[in-house]
């Protein structure tokens, strides 16, 4: 609890005195050393760590390099990797191959920093992207079991993006190797993907490889990739709505420069308000083997967050009609994350009105108060803070602070549960649901009074938690809400368990 509250301390000091800041994530990673290294602790320490020193590294980047040698080998490789990431940034290549030369010895190639470097490097050094990609396929060849599960700054992504524009026999090489291992893994899982492009559905690791390297096959050996293709009949209908596989759903990882004209055209759409929105990928992905049922589900999840981004781009034309929509929305995806279709919508159409048209934005944040009374607890939180928030914003202070009364009476209950003598949650208190519903609450409170924020203050029991909050009343107050936050439980049956990481607010 010390170095989370370090941490925190650090990172409201990071605009106005960086040395302080500095010093601070120095103490908070000496305090994280003491945490004991059994089994249950572990993986908040780790958690903890790989924190303080990404916060470090663009104050510090040798405080950072010297610590690496007391963290465990996946924190130290993930900074290892965000190091090449900023060295990539800075165009400093050198020292950015030496570390991925290192990393490649020590283990595996670290696909997602290699692709952050390659991109980065100018067209002068394709010798030295050419030798890059090499050692990827060699260490990718060398590092078998693979399968398909791994998504997202994979091997496979290093080949979409760059086999193009190396030799053919290299890119050839390079897809053998990921269609063998998908082959030789012959492993079943769900996966989902969708983008503004549309909803994407696999059943096995090869699958989804034969997807991903059949555009790039296709230009290097026509005659195998249609063979490939009418052997997997299942395919057929995605390339009819995906014609270049994982480049017509992300593409981004076409990773090619605009030709010339098209900057001006972007420009001109820009400008008449008609360019579009891409909003990345959104994934699903369930290992083993899935029911119909179950994959029906993953793809319906796919489709009602695809078509949740689409009335919210439609509400700036027509922001009535989206809220409409939005009633179509469910209200609640289950479970204990706060996943609420209808709650997203509602929030990002009042977000966007709350200054040009306070009315609509009122609307949008009525229907949301009322939608949030009836989620389960932890989502009930996450959307009633958030339509305080708005209600202040709109200056209806009286309504936001009925919601912000009914919100700590919530948290107080969230409290008692975490502390159940019976089942009590064994994570980091600063992580616990209750520690993060006083949060919201506290931070809409301190805009309220900062008085009355001091008397709440003090009817928390747990003193640690109190602690946590008055930092946060802190960061409030210099205008620094929390940008990433962790909510996890922990019982000791292991059931009700969960660890979900989100960004703020």
């Amino acid at each position: 609890m010390r170095s989370y509250s370090q941490l925190q301390i650090a990172q409201a000091y990071l605009p106005t005195d960086k040395a302080k800041a500095t010093s601070l994530l120095r103490d908070a990673f000496t305090a994280s050393t003491g945490i004991p290294d059994d089994k249950d602790k572990q993986d908040t320490k780790s958690r903890l760590q790989q924190g303080i020193l990404q916060a470090l590294l663009p104050l510090s980047q040798s405080d950072v390099e010297e610590r690496l040698s007391q963290v465990d080998p996946g924190v130290r490789k993930s900074l290892s990797t965000a190091i090449i990431n900023s060295y990539a940034k800075q165009k400093q290549f050198e020292p950015a191959i030496e570390i991925v030369n290192r990393l490649t010895a020590e283990d595996e190639f670290p696909y997602g920093s290699g692709i952050a470097l390659m991109s980065a490097m100018p067209p002068e050094m394709s010798g030295e992207k050419q030798e890059l990609f090499a050692q990827a396929t060699s260490s990718y060849s060398h590092h078998s079991k693979h399968g398909g599960m791994r998504f997202g700054g994979g091997f496979t992504d290093v080949v979409v993006r760059f086999g193009a524009s190396m030799p053919p026999k290299l890119a050839l090489e390079a897809i053998d190797e990921v269609l063998k291992q998908a082959k030789e893994a012959n492993e079943t899982f769900s996966l989902t993907l969708n983008s503004d492009a549309g909803t994407a559905s696999f059943d096995s690791s090869y699958e989804y490889a034969l997807f991903s390297m059949l555009p790039l096959l296709k230009q290097l050996d026509e005659g195998r990739a249609k063979s490939l293709l009418d052997e997997n009949q299942s395919l057929q209908a995605k390339f009819q709505q995906f014609p270049q596989g994982m480049q017509t759903l992300n593409p981004e990882l076409a990773n090619n420069p605009p030709k010339e004209g098209d900057s001006a055209k972007s420009a001109d759409s820009s400008k008449s308000g008609d360019s579009p929105k891409h909003r990345g990928m959104g994934v699903t992905m369930h290992s083993g083997k899935t029911s119909p049922e179950q994959a029906a589900e993953a793809f319906r999840r796919a489709e009602l967050q695809r078509n949740s981004e689409q009335i919210i781009d439609s509400s700036e034309k027509d922001p009535v009609q989206a809220i409409a929509q939005a009633a179509t929305l469910p209200a609640s995806l289950g479970g204990p994350l706060p996943q609420s279709p209808r709650g997203h919508v509602l929030e990002a159409i009042a977000k966007a009105n709350v200054k040009s048209h306070p009315a609509i934005a009122r609307q949008a944040v009525d229907e949301l108060k009322k939608m949030a009374e009836d989620l389960p607890p932890q989502s009930q939180v996450v959307y009633l803070a958030s339509a305080a928030d708005l209600y202040l914003q709109l200056g209806d202070q009286e309504s936001a602070e009925k919601i912000v009364s009914e919100g700590f009476k919530a948290a107080a209950k969230m409290l008692e549960q975490d502390n159940d003598a019976d089942d009590p949650n064994n994570a980091l208190k600063a992580w616990w649901p209750s520690t993060d519903a006083y949060r919201r609450f506290i931070e809409i409170e301190t805009k309220i009074s900062h008085r009355s924020t001091a008397n709440i203050l003090k009817e928390i029991k747990d003193s640690e938690i109190r602690t946590v909050e008055s930092i946060m009343v802190a960061r409030t107050l210099l205008g620094m809400p929390m940008g990433q936050y962790t909510i996890a439980r922990n019982t000791k049956n292991g059931k009700n368990g969960y660890m979900i990481n989100m960004s703020g607010p």
